[in-house]
């Protein structure tokens, strides 16, 4: 999963460690990430993508593979739209 790896190399750069480490399936907040942190962080991870990450699907967001599956579909709707 592309959209996976890249957020966790993200993740790694503004959170430290290496990515290769960082747990995908781990809850988000156990990974040092703050609410404050997340925030700031989905703000990247919307500019990176392209898209609008709406707040339901945030509120959804567990783990870093939850996000990465947000993110797909939100991207695979963005292409769809376009087409």
């Amino acid at each position: 999963m592309e959209t996976l790896n890249e957020i966790k190399v993200l993740a790694a750069k503004q959170f430290g460690g290496d990515p290769d480490l960082i747990d995908e399936n781990a809850p988000v907040d156990r990974l040092g990430i703050d609410s404050l942190g997340f925030l700031e962080f989905l703000f990247e991870l919307e500019d990176h993508f392209d898209i609008s990450i709406p707040q339901e699907r945030v509120a959804q967001v567990r783990t870093l593979n939850d996000l990465a599956t947000a993110i797909d579909s939100l991207l695979a709707n963005k292409q769809a739209t376009a087409n």
